[in-house]
């Protein structure tokens, strides 16, 4: 089963790659705020918080939601490697319009995050005792097709108080980017709202809304692991998992912004973090898949679409490689818990990530790192090489040593809110963050993913230029189009068009080749029809209507869908459509005087 791995090293070796990614780097996320615990003796559920960091550019952000105009837009300018805090919700009464609830309901409060320059940012439920972190993924998160990660080990909070704290059962969100999108969830459990297990259902969102998919119990077993989300335009999902109660510590959140199956890989390594036991669940995206651990040629599991299996992790670290793609969730912390969604190994990695250390009253700090073979002695933090060094890896079991991993305590190293950076100098590395006590864990995980993502295919008028964006952080670039596949159109990570047809983006990405498709059309023209040139009589007003449009613009500056006119004159109208596509007709209007009286004599 290493094959695979060893040819994937060694055709980097080869290629002699440069390093020029970051991690989860955009300029563009969605995003949405799941409802947690709201204790009147106990702040579980804020404030919250929007932290977003830069790199070598300043970098102007735009925060705004979309559906609700209640909002206002927030504005705010970041130095170059700086983190500025944003907060979404200081107190509970701020929650109103932030939290998405309640489970079964369509509500209006999905986030999007625009910014001048690329950065890394994360959702961040701040409270003292259930916080984590949501590490947001860019276009990297946005996709049609989702397997719902969650874990069923632990139950949520159930004794007689937490019921009256209002511990919130366990919820995907699912979050449009365009309007008039469908999307058809097949929830793995019941869903509040009055939505059966097993059975599909379809929902409507426009742009910026959010729907709120909740479990009915806090039972373990009614967790929607598995749960099959599919939509007809991009979304994104966040998932969240309110006070899972480990009996040993107690309980914490857990939660993460998942990815779309389009993002998920078949090689995977998992790193303790600091608990004294860590789980691991394993998700199917594919039926009949097969998954094998440390290098074993006997399947660990066989997993179909919407499986879920789940083990303990007690080793310093594990290696999984499947046959077809599987999404990986891992639960670990200090004592409490905390949740990510790992990314895979083949095609990603960054060589400069971009971290900070939450405040939280007495407790420790820790990385995870992931790195290949050679590239363990060349870490830097903020500059400073002794705070990760070779002595500090391990090898990864399975892999004959060729990935290497660490989980270093760095309590004493990093300062709370500051901007930090870890930077290797000679290959790509992921890295998870841990902050956590006896009553806290945040933990997120921060990778690029070598893979590109223009958007769906797009209708646009006749006329307009369309900007084809590929997204920061590949090597290289190369636009095409179909009808000369081999002529390059562009070697940028965006470029304009304004003729129809299908145009496809090839990077480079270290040792990786990634690519995507778009098909271009035109809407047919909206055709308006004031009919032929008009002659009438002076005096008499002649109606003119072009048919059926969204919005009109007639010559005299009016907008209504007909015209009344009785002086001769040239006479146009520009009608729009529903998409805003617009076309124009012109008329011209005579008049005859009217016939002079001839009296009649009578004898």
């Amino acid at each position: 089963m290493l094959k695979k791995l060893f040819l994937f090293l060694f055709i980097g070796i080869l290629l002699g790659c440069s390093f020029q990614s970051f991690a989860q780097r955009d300029t563009e996320f969605w995003f949405a705020a799941p409802d947690n615990s709201d204790v009147s003796s106990n702040e579980r559920d804020h404030p919250i918080l929007l932290r977003v960091s830069t790199f070598n550019e300043d970098s102007k952000i735009y925060l705004t939601q979309p559906a609700n105009p209640l909002f206002e837009t927030i504005e705010v300018e970041i130095p170059a490697n700086e983190t500025e805090t944003i907060i979404l919700a200081a107190t509970r009464a701020q929650l109103t319009g932030i939290e998405c609830r309640p489970g079964g309901e369509i509500v209006s409060y999905g986030f999007l995050l625009q910014t001048t320059t690329p950065v890394t940012a994360y959702l961040e439920n701040s409270s003292e005792a259930n916080p984590d972190i949501y590490s947001l993924k860019g276009r990297n998160a946005l996709g049609m097709d989702f397997v719902i990660p969650a874990q069923r080990t632990y139950d949520q909070r159930q004794n007689s108080g937490w019921n009256q704290w209002n511990v919130i059962p366990n919820t995907f969100l699912v979050v449009a980017t365009q309007d008039d999108t469908e999307v058809e969830i097949t929830p793995s459990r019941n869903l509040a709202g009055g939505y059966s297990s097993g059975n599909t259902f379809m929902v409507t969102l426009n742009r910026g809304e959010v729907f709120v998919a909740q479990s009915t119990s806090r039972d373990a077993n009614q967790h929607l692991s598995g749960s099959i989300v599919t939509s007809n335009k991009n979304i994104v999902v966040m998932v969240n998992d309110d006070s899972v109660d480990r009996p040993i510590d107690g309980p914490d959140l857990m939660g993460d912004q998942t990815i779309p199956t389009e993002m998920l890989g078949q090689m995977y390594i998992v790193v303790k973090g600091f608990l004294d036991q860590d789980r691991i669940y394993l998700h199917g995206a594919v039926d009949n898949t097969n998954v094998y651990r440390n290098g074993s040629s006997i399947p660990l599991t066989t997993l179909n679409r919407g499986d879920m299996y789940e083990f303990t992790l007690t080793d310093y670290s594990t290696f999984l490689e499947s046959d077809q793609p599987i999404l990986v969730y891992h639960m670990t912390g200090w004592g409490q818990v905390g949740g990510a969604v790992i990314p895979p190994i083949e095609c990603t990695g960054s060589n400069i990530i971009a971290f900070t250390r939450s405040e939280d009253d007495d407790s420790d700090f820790g990385i995870i790192v992931i790195t290949q073979a050679g590239n363990e002695g060349n870490f830097s933090i903020d500059g400073n090489t002794n705070w990760l060094q070779a002595s500090d890896f391990q090898d990864v079991p399975g892999t004959s040593g060729a990935w290497k991993v660490s989980n270093k305590d760095l309590s004493d190293n990093i300062i709370e809110n500051n901007n930090y950076s870890i930077e290797n100098s000679s290959g790509l590395f992921h890295l998870g963050t841990i902050t956590g006590a006896s009553n806290s864990c945040r933990y997120g995980f921060f990778s690029n993913f070598a893979t590109l993502n223009i958007g769906p295919d797009q209708t646009y008028c006749k006329g307009d230029t369309v900007l084809l964006d590929a997204g920061p952080g590949q090597d290289s670039y190369a636009w095409y189009k179909y009808t000369a596949p081999t002529t390059v159109i562009g070697t940028e990570s965006s470029i304009e068009v304004s003729d129809t047809g299908k145009y496809f983006c090839v990077a480079t990405y270290e040792m990786c080749t990634p690519s995507d498709t778009i098909h271009l059309a035109w809407h047919a023209d909206p055709m308006p029809n004031l009919g032929p040139d008009t002659t009438a009589c002076l005096g008499t007003p002649v109606v003119f209507y072009p048919g059926t449009f969204s919005a009109y613009e007639w010559f005299d500056g009016s907008t209504s869908s007909t015209l009344s006119c009785d002086t001769a004159k040239l006479i146009w109208v520009k009608v729009f459509d529903s998409f805003g596509c617009h076309n124009s007709d012109t008329t011209e209007m005579f008049l005859y005087p009217q016939p002079v009286p001839v009296p009649i004599f009578h004898d």
